[in-house]
């Protein structure tokens, strides 16, 4: 996960500006399965990730999946360490509070994929209910949903090829402008003859 550099909230207005590689990505998501758009959040990296991320949890059809892996990244327990009030208009790096906020309103309702230890290790899911017990009932300025401490329910997510990044040559170069993990080859021969000149590096070592 990818902690705020410090655990306080930004101003609402403060937005940077999105570049074209992400308004490109935008409406792939959006014409996209929540297959993709939880296989996107699972690559991105560090804060430069956080509009993108910013964008999905506000669209309507953002699966509970994505916004459990969001509010991990965001590094709960460091909030609920130091608790603040939430604010009412998170701005792009308030992943923590627009999760919360959103789901108050109703969102992140339907899961079709299970959460996996990418999304959240086991460790960090108990350490965010230790702090919720901690503090006891109505003692916090937010309420931690019971779902983001005991997700239940979905299906193994599985990727078809022409989805993943790291296989389907359109995806692939809008991933690398996008500073999202993929392979650092691109699908096709050019990935097939690096592969082989691995293998025989390899071959070659322990000869």
């Amino acid at each position: 996960m990818h902690a705020p550099a410090k655990n306080q909230f930004t101003l609402a207005h403060c937005k940077p500006a999105v570049s074209g590689a992400e308004l490109k990505l935008r409406r792939l998501l959006k014409s996209f399965p929540q297959e993709l758009w939880l296989d996107t959040i699972r690559r991105t990296t560090g804060p430069e990730h956080n509009g993108l991320i910013h964008w999905m949890l506000a669209q309507i059809e953002c699966d509970f999946s994505v916004a459990f892996h969001a509010f991990y990244r965001s590094d709960p327990a460091s909030f609920l360490e130091e608790p603040t009030q939430l604010p009412p208009r998170p701005g792009v790096n308030d992943i923590f509070a627009q999760v919360l906020l959103n789901w108050d309103t109703g969102s992140y309702r339907t899961q079709r994929f299970r959460v996996e230890a990418i999304d959240a290790p086991l460790a960090a899911i108990a350490k965010v209910d230790r702090l919720v017990r901690a503090h006891g009932n109505g003692a916090l300025p937010f309420q931690i949903p019971r779902r983001f401490v005991d997700p239940k329910g979905g299906v193994n997510m599985r990727l078809p090829s022409y989805l993943s990044p790291d296989r389907a040559a359109h995806l692939w170069p809008l991933y690398v402008n996008m500073g999202l993990r993929v392979q650092d080859e691109p699908p096709g021969l050019r990935r097939k003859a690096a592969q082989v000149k691995s293998l025989f590096r390899i071959v070659a070592r322990s000869a």
